[in-house]
């Protein structure tokens, strides 16, 4: 396997040339398309060499930033193994890249004792050292438990009056007693491509005792043998997206829009390879393309594939699965928190990010009892992608309009730092790619 693909213009040649031979001089093994490609597709060998290799250098230049090849290649670098960007001119990058670190080589000579260039090899160094270690050894997984944790308590501002819950047979009781108020349901609904499907809650339901207090009604929990672990997130209003101000902020996650979402259950965890493998050998799954087992989280597995699973899983007990719009899990993320991060305005948190993909159960909860929201790997959410929030529905549905062969991914990956960990970001991917650094959770609505 090569270390380095060099990928660039052909106008640039003369200075890929330039790196390719001080590459080798630092002891990388490099490959560089010297070949003009002809056609409409990639030459067999080009592609080949490209993921295989463990690192894609890409060269940024004036020609570059519009050629067609180049940014495939950056794209598929960035996809399947690690990217290591430089300006070898001033440019303005692909939209896509414009939040990956990239060296600044411009006007360097080949001058491999240039102090730019000697950070830049550390750079690749590093690169290579995660790609080394990227699929892990994973260890047996004791099986996870289907058993539901109490959810943990909502956030002081999104429960203005004390109550108290109701075991089934004290609400059975009271219902003998008293004319409860009615439970305000959405109606079954199925949207495009069979994703985002199932029973909506409008609002959470009230009975009064009599004396004025209110007791809340919470909604059975969604258990059955093949089901994952979830939580239960209670009602409440938050504000999506990020300020200028938020270091990293994106364009694409504003305008701050306030968000009204009714109770939900989500995963707890990403889905398991071992769940993900209950839905494969029940026959609702095609295998996944990652590397893994039991607790840690399924990977290389695209949007209609985790569709597919939501779609299966909802055959297996009397509940609606599907994946969280981008509302729903951006506020499961935050769990009341308006920093960059759940932890705080500090990256990284303590035990929060690694270097390689983790057992959910490893990794530290959120205020919320979730555990992997920020970091491990990103995950598929149901929304159609929009460069903006100007259309996003307030009460915290999906979005069903924009480029709906992309589909939003929100969550840093292990393979990205801190401007992708952020609670705001948010990217597109398209919704066939299977990608080792995306996983998904799901949200579950009560019938």
């Amino acid at each position: 396997m090569t270390d380095v693909f060099l990928s660039y213009s052909r106008a640039d040649r003369p200075r890929a040339e330039i790196m390719a031979k001080a590459l080798e001089a630092d002891g990388f093994s490099v490959w560089w398309d010297k070949i003009l490609r002809a056609g409409q597709t990639y030459d067999e060998v080009t592609e080949t060499m490209l993921r295989e290799a463990k690192v894609v250098i890409v060269l940024w230049s004036q020609t570059s930033v519009k050629s067609k090849w180049v940014r495939a290649e950056a794209t598929l670098g960035q996809r399947n193994c690690e990217l290591v960007p430089a300006m070898i001119e001033e440019a303005e990058r692909p939209i896509m890249f414009e939040l990956v670190q990239t060296a600044d080589l411009i006007g360097w000579d080949g001058d491999r004792s240039e102090t730019r260039w000697r950070e830049f090899v550390e750079d690749i160094k590093r690169s290579l050292e995660k790609a080394d270690t990227a699929e892990p050894v994973v260890a047996s997984t004791p099986p996870i438990t289907k058993k539901v944790k109490a959810p943990p308590p909502p956030p002081p501002t999104i429960q203005p009056e004390p109550v108290q819950a109701l075991s089934s047979n004290e609400r059975a009781s009271k219902k003998k007693s008293s004319s409860p108020l009615p439970m305000i349901l959405g109606a079954v609904i199925v949207l495009g491509g069979g994703a985002y499907f199932g029973l909506q809650a409008l609002g959470g339901a009230d009975e009064s005792d009599g004396s004025g207090t209110k007791t809340a009604i919470i909604p059975t929990s969604p258990e059955c043998d093949v089901c994952p672990s979830m939580t239960l997130i209670e009602s409440g209003t938050f504000v999506i997206g990020s300020p200028d101000s938020e270091t990293h902020h994106s364009g694409n996650e504003q305008p701050q829009t306030e968000i009204t979402l009714g109770p939900y259950w989500i995963g707890k965890t990403e889905i398991t390879w071992s769940e993900w493998e209950a839905c494969v050998a029940d026959g609702g799954c095609r295998p996944a393309q990652g590397n893994g087992e039991g607790g840690y989280p399924v990977t290389g597995v695209s949007w209609n594939d985790a569709s597919a699973y939501t779609a299966w899983l909802s055959t297996k007990s009397g509940f609606a699965y599907r994946l969280p719009s981008e509302a729903e899990w951006e506020y499961a993320a935050r769990a009341g928190a308006g920093s960059a991060y759940w932890w705080g305005e500090t990256y990284p948190g303590p035990g929060v990010v690694s270097g390689a993909v983790k057992s959910g159960a490893d990794l530290p909860e959120n205020a919320f009892g979730l555990s992997a929201t920020l970091g491990n790997v990103r995950e598929w959410t149901a929304d159609c992608y929009a460069s903006s929030y100007a259309d996003l529905p307030a009460n915290g549905t999906a979005r069903l309009t924009g480029n709906c062969d992309r589909r939003t991914v929100r969550g840093g990956s292990y393979r990205l730092g801190a401007a992708e960990h952020r609670a705001a970001n948010r990217a597109r991917y398209d919704r066939t790619i299977r990608d080792r650094s995306l996983g998904f959770r799901v949200v579950a609505e009560q019938p």
